[in-house]
């Protein structure tokens, strides 16, 4: 237990001397399971982790029931990534929560858009995110709900109406990214769209937007006529 907890010690002081610059990102994550998990070596969880979901922030945007399906995540270490997505945690410290920052407003695609970008800016197959915004179209939470190949990525609708209805948002913004094209929707990208639109409305919630994702570029199906 000493030598894990020297380690603990050692990665937090070069993580305030560096700010994880450079770091892998199962480094990243290991650091918050220090918060939830006090003792033993968690980097092997935070490969299995990355592995599963992708990504950093595949984990982070993960529902708490699909984090809980692998071995070493309990109940307290799932809500302690969900607060970490939320901003309430700070990696490096082991005190008190901090408080959440302001959630920011969204109300059009060009806000969306710039707030959703960078997710989607590392990654090389195709990603499904729903963001939440309230009645003020103000954030509720981001979600990954599904990953894909270069190609297509299969979105199922039910699973995904249920990852919205924990945001708690009165309205929803989809958006995916297409990793080796432009930033057109296909037929198919339309006929989804529609798809989700109409089993959100049975929900309660409106589709606000479908966007179209490719490098630093997004197309809006709302602002082309396609979703009215």
């Amino acid at each position: 237990m000493a030598e894990h907890s020297g380690h603990r010690k050692r990665q937090r002081e070069l993580y305030r001397k560096t700010g994880g610059e450079g770091w892998e990102e199962a480094r990243l994550l290991e650091l918050l399971l220090f918060r939830a998990i006090p003792r033993g070596d968690v980097y092997p969880l935070a490969q299995r982790l990355i592995g599963r979901f992708g990504s950093l922030e595949g984990v982070l945007t993960a529902e708490k029931e699909q984090l809980m399906e692998e071995r070493g995540v309990g109940e307290r270490t799932a809500e302690m990534l969900s607060m970490a997505r939320e901003g309430l945690l700070d990696a490096t410290e082991d005190g008190a929560e901090q408080r959440p920052p302001e959630r920011p407003r969204l109300s059009g695609p060009q806000e969306a858009g710039a707030f959703l970008i960078p997710y989607f800016l590392s990654r090389r197959e195709e990603a499904v995110y729903l963001l939440g915004l309230d009645g003020d179209y103000r954030f509720t939470g981001l979600r990954l709900v599904a990953l894909g190949g270069e190609e297509a990525v299969r979105v199922d609708l039910e699973e995904t109406v249920r990852i919205a209805e924990a945001m708690c948002p009165a309205y929803v913004v989809a958006a995916h990214n297409h990793p080796s094209g432009i930033a057109l929707p296909s037929a198919a990208d339309e006929r989804a769209t529609f798809f989700l639109r109409d089993a959100l409305k049975d929900a309660g919630i409106t589709l606000l937007d479908h966007l179209i994702v490719s490098g630093d570029d997004f197309v809006s199906l709302r602002e082309n006529g396609i979703l009215c």
